[in-house]
Parts: C-alpha cells; sequence; structure tokens
C-alpha cells in the first residue's frame, strides 16, 4: 500500500496497524506528512525505515521514533501488528500537560531517528495508550474525549522518554547547542507568560545556575537578558505593524500595567512605545530602514 500518512492537519493521529497478507508503506515525504513525527509501535515482523538511500529494518518487539522530515518511507513486513501515532511539530504539546513539557522539548528537537528492541509489555503498554488515542480521535464529541487524549498520550511520550533518557542525571543532558535550541522553542511558547529563569530552568531539566553559565558562554547575554530582549522584541514588531493602541499590545504581551510597559521598552529602546511608532512611520515615508533589534542570534 503506497500512500500519504493520514492524519491531514490534525495536532495528533493514531492509526491500528493490523496483520495483513502484503507489506504496507507509508510515503513520509508527500507535503501532508511532512510536518509530521510519527512514532511506531511494532509488535511482532519487522519494520523498514528509508532515508537517504538508506534502509534500516527494526525486528519486533520494537518502538521507534522519526523526527519530522528524518525518513522518506516507513514500511511493515506483512503479518505484523503495530501501532503508529502521528503527531505535527510544534503543535502536538497542546495535549501535554505543563508536567510533560520537558519530555516534549527533548522529543520534538530529536535530530535523528530513535530505534530501540524492547520487551513485550512495554509494547503492549504503549499499544493501549494508542489504541485509546485512536478511539476519542473516532468520536471527539463524547465526553471528556480531549482529556483522555491527553492523558493517553502523556503516558505515551513520557514512557517513550524514559526509556530513551534512561536513569542519567538530565542536568547533564544533551551538548550546548540542543539545550539552547530547546531553551528557544520553550521561550518562543512562553515568553508572554513572564516565566522567572528559575522556572525555564525546571522545564529543561537543569539549575537556574547551568542554564545562565551556558546562555553567557555561548551566547555572551544572561538567560534573564534574552527573555527580556524576546519581548522587546515582540513588542516592537506590534507597534511597526500597525494602530493597535499601546494598552492593548501591553496587555496582549502579558503586561497588567501599560505604564510598567512603557517603563520596560523605554529601559531597552530608549523611547517609550509611542514614540518608537512615532519615529518608525517617519522613517518609512523618507524611505529609510527600520532599526534593527536582532536578537535572533541562537544556535
Amino acid at each position: 500500500m503506497l500512500g500519504p500518512i493520514a492524519g491531514g492537519a490534525a495536532p495528533v493521529g493514531a492509526e491500528l496497524i493490523g496483520s495483513h497478507y502484503v507489506a504496507r508503506r507509508w510515503t513520509l515525504t508527500s507535503r501532508s506528512s511532512r510536518p509530521f513525527i510519527h512514532l511506531l509501535c511494532l509488535h511482532g515482523g519487522a519494520a523498514e525505515i528509508g532515508r537517504a538511500g538508506k534502509s534500516m529494518t527494526l525486528a519486533g518487539p520494537a518502538i521507534a521514533w522519526l523526527p519530522a522530515g528524518s525518513a522518506e518511507y516507513l514500511e511493515v513486513s506483512a503479518g505484523a501488528i503495530a501501532e503508529l501515532l502521528h503527531l505535527r511539530t510544534g503543535v502536538w504539546h497542546r495535549y501535554l500537560p505543563p508536567s510533560a513539557e520537558p519530555a516534549y522539548l527533548a522529543l520534538e528537537g530529536a535530530g535523528g531517528i530513535m530505534a530501540l528492541p524492547v520487551e513485550t509489555d512495554l509494547v503492549t503498554t504503549m499499544a493501549r495508550s494508542i489504541a485509546a488515542i485512536a478511539d476519542e480521535i473516532a468520536a471527539p464529541t463524547r465526553s471528556g474525549a480531549a482529556s483522555i487524549m491527553s492523558a493517553e498520550l502523556t503516558l505515551c511520550v513520557l514512557r517513550f522518554w524514559r526509556l530513551f533518557s534512561g536513569d542519567s542525571d538530565r542536568d547533564e543532558e544533551g551538548t550546548s547547542t540542543e539545550i539552547l535550541s530547546r531553551f528557544r522553542r520553550l521561550l518562543e511558547e512562553r515568553y508572554q507568560q513572564h516565566l522567572r529563569v528559575s522556572d525555564y530552568a525546571g522545564l529543561l531539566g537543569m539549575t537556574p545556575d547551568r542554564l545562565h553559565a551556558l546562555c553567557s558562554r555561548e551566547l555572551k547575554r544572561s538567560p534573564s537578558e534574552l527573555i527580556q530582549q524576546r519581548v522587546v522584541k515582540e513588542a516592537a514588531t506590534r507597534l511597526e505593524a500597525g494602530t493597535v493602541a499601546v494598552k492593548q499590545i501591553a496587555f496582549a504581551l502579558g503586561f497588567k500595567d501599560t505604564a510598567y510597559f512603557s517603563r520596560f521598552f523605554r529601559k531597552h529602546t530608549g523611547e517609550a512605545p509611542g514614540a518608537w511608532r512615532r519615529r518608525i512611520a517617519a522613517r518609512e515615508r523618507a524611505g529609510r530602514s527600520r532599526p534593527t533589534l536582532n536578537f535572533a542570534d541562537w544556535p
């Protein structure tokens, strides 16, 4: 069987792959499937994962995590039984509680295929979660459907994450580049919440001191500076984009007090929000470029 992965634009999709007399293949390079991460739970038989002119074969019982764009196709052998989760990159975390965010960040940032033979019991347990997700997707209007999906997906993801992270100290996990990339993604999602450095460090599974040392060494800026600069950049973008009132922009960025927002913005740009907006408009009328607030030199 050839064709694109099912699931469309939904954040989460699930397929139950029953035993069949012919092998089944899913293309992972189509426009519809390219944005998705795929989690394969293989009971028995074999699965072939094709990538860059090569292929790797996985014998069940096994579990595999295929980051978006990491493989060209997935083929499950004749007679094999498996489950397949489809997770839309950058969106599927909406079904996870905050406590699962470290697992989400680690798995979302995975750069390569992760596959491992496992005990039959683990495959059976994860298969139940995927089957429950598929059942709720089939009847999304039932009471509690979203909550059940959230619970089952969380269990599935945490079990997989624990399998690959092992019992090592997470304070030592990952290279500097990987950690900073995770911090950047987390900051993009949370900057409006005005979290403290300690909050980000906790979500990343490290101490605030380590995060501070890492940012200072690699980016020449403290985590606090990076957090504040991200808010300033968004504020400037919104001020330049139109005529929305400063008060509304302040509220949208998580400031409860317009005066405090104005002081915050002036501290980082040297101008009040209204003065900044007028100066940008004048520069555009004169055909001059906008001033640059470049805080994007992350790895």
